[in-house]
């Protein structure tokens, strides 16, 4: 079960000219399990019962791709 209701998960994707890297935040727990695992983690919130439900963090360029969709 998800600590957030469905219409408050998100996942934020932040790009930074300045420093050329692409920040992530993110409420949506299945993108929170892959942050965990790809990301540089630079802050999480916890649950009482010590289960992440937030997590911030850092991504490499090439794990970011904008492209024109299929039609």
């Amino acid at each position: 079960m998800s600590y957030y209701p469905k219409q408050e998960q998100e996942t934020l994707y932040l790009f930074d000219v300045m420093d050329g890297n692409w920040r992530v935040h993110s409420t949506y727990p299945p993108h929170i399990r892959k942050l965990l695992d790809y990301a540089t983690i630079i802050d999480t919130e916890t649950d009482e019962n010590g289960r992440v439900i937030t997590a911030t963090g850092y991504v490499d360029k090439n794990q970011v791709r904008l492209f024109k969709p299929r039609l």
